[in-house]
C-alpha cells in the first residue's frame, strides 16, 4: 500500500491518495482533498498500471485548474482499464459539464442527493450504474429514510445530474 499527498495546508484540504492492491490484479486508488492550482498527480501517474479503480467520494472541491490538471491526468495515464467508483456531487459535476474529464473511465457508481419528504433529512445514496441504470434511462430508484422511513426523493433534475450516463450509452 503506497500514499502520497500534494497542496498546500490552510484554506484548502490537501489532495491526498492511497493506493492499495487488491486481488493481486487490479489497483484501488482512494483520493481526497481538494483538485485545485496545487495538484500534481505525477507522483500518482507512476504508481498506476494494469486495471486501476479510482474511489472519487473523497474528491470535496475542483475548481478550474484543478480541472485542468485532472484532464491532463487522465490523458496521460497509461492504464489497461479504468474506473471510476463512488463519485462524489463534485465529480459528477464535472462529468456532466467537461467533455473529456472522464477520459478513458468507466463510471461505475456515484452518490446521488435525496430528502426525505417526511423528516426532510437530506442523504447521499450511492447508484450502482449497471445495477439502477442497467438502460442508461433517467430513472432514479426510490429510498426509503433511514431516521423515519418516510419516502426519499431525488434532490435534483435527473436530465441534468444524470447526464453523464445518457453520454456513456452513445
Amino acid at each position: 500500500m503506497t500514499g502520497g499527498s500534494i497542496g498546500l495546508s490552510g484554506l484548502t484540504e490537501v489532495l491526498s491518495w492511497q493506493v492499495e492492491a487488491v486481488g493481486g490484479e487490479r489497483l484501488r486508488v482512494q483520493l481526497r482533498g481538494e483538485v485545485n492550482e496545487n495538484a500534481d498527480f505525477t507522483e500518482l501517474g507512476r504508481q498506476l498500471r494494469g486495471d486501476v479503480t479510482l474511489l472519487l467520494d473523497g474528491i470535496t472541491r475542483i475548481n478550474s485548474c484543478g480541472v485542468r490538471e485532472w484532464v491532463n491526468f487522465m490523458r496521460d495515464l497509461r492504464v489497461d482499464s479504468l474506473v471510476f467508483a463512488r463519485c462524489a456531487p463534485v465529480v459528477v459535476l464535472q462529468l456532466n459539464a467537461i467533455y473529456n474529464f472522464r477520459g478513458p473511465a468507466r463510471v461505475e457508481s456515484f452518490l446521488a442527493p435525496y430528502v426525505c419528504e417526511t423528516c426532510h433529512v437530506d442523504e447521499y445514496k450511492l447508484l450502482e450504474v449497471a445495477e439502477h441504470f442497467p438502460e442508461k434511462t433517467l430513472n432514479v430508484p426510490a429510498f426509503r429514510c433511514s431516521r423515519c422511513k418516510g419516502v426519499m426523493t431525488f434532490d435534483e433534475l435527473p436530465e441534468r445530474y444524470l447526464a453523464f450516463l445518457v453520454e456513456d450509452a452513445k
